[in-house]
């Protein structure tokens, strides 16, 4: 899945949890909870669907992070 499908969606779940919250606080007569659990539901599926999209390593660890190399334990005497 490319990234701007993954986007796509993403925004479509988000907009599903909230539209979920939106029906299970219909009939309440408080309008901060016809807020509340449906920002929630949607919070919930923002931080679930987070990955989505990224590359997975799938032979071996990287060699390769952020334009950087990562150290394969050649220097084992530094700090950070």
């Amino acid at each position: 899945m490319r990234r701007e499908q993954a986007a796509l969606v993403r925004l479509v779940l988000i907009a599903a949890a909230w539209a979920i919250g939106q029906v299970l606080t219909y009939g309440l007569a408080n309008d901060a909870v016809g807020l509340v659990v449906p920002a929630a539901l949607a919070i919930g599926a923002y931080v679930l669907t987070e990955d989505l999209g990224r590359a997975r390593f799938g032979g071996g660890p990287p060699k390769y992070w952020r334009g950087r190399r990562i150290d394969d334990d050649e220097r084992r005497d530094r700090w950070n």
